[in-house]
């Protein structure tokens, strides 16, 4: 009885592999719509630079990299160049995407 039993739940369960496979598909890969844009610190000291309230160090000469939706705002979190701790520096929209702003 019992092979009975363990024969007939293996059996279901082949027949219901075919319609799980259509039920648990993954969903498709969506396009990346988030906007990329590089900060270049052409300041002779550091700049810390705050997105979606986290705080970045970009070091003199050195370049960061960003990656956000459209509409995230970049603030100047220190003065120690020539924007001011508080300053919107970008809001990121397509038109900035791929490109860099320079922070002097």
């Amino acid at each position: 009885m019992y092979t009975s039993l363990a024969v007939f739940a293996l059996s279901a369960s082949a027949a219901v592999s075919p319609l799980s496979k259509l039920v648990h598909l993954h969903p498709h890969a969506q396009a990346d719509t988030r906007i990329s844009i590089t900060l270049v610190n052409k300041a002779p000291m550091f700049q810390d630079v705050k997105v979606d309230g986290h705080i970045y160090t970009v070091l003199s000469n050195r370049a960061l990299n960003i990656k956000a939706p459209a509409g995230t705002v970049i603030y100047a979190d220190s003065s120690t160049g020539t924007h001011h701790r508080g300053e919107v520096i970008a809001e990121l929209d397509p038109t900035l995407n791929k490109k860099a702003i320079e922070l002097k």
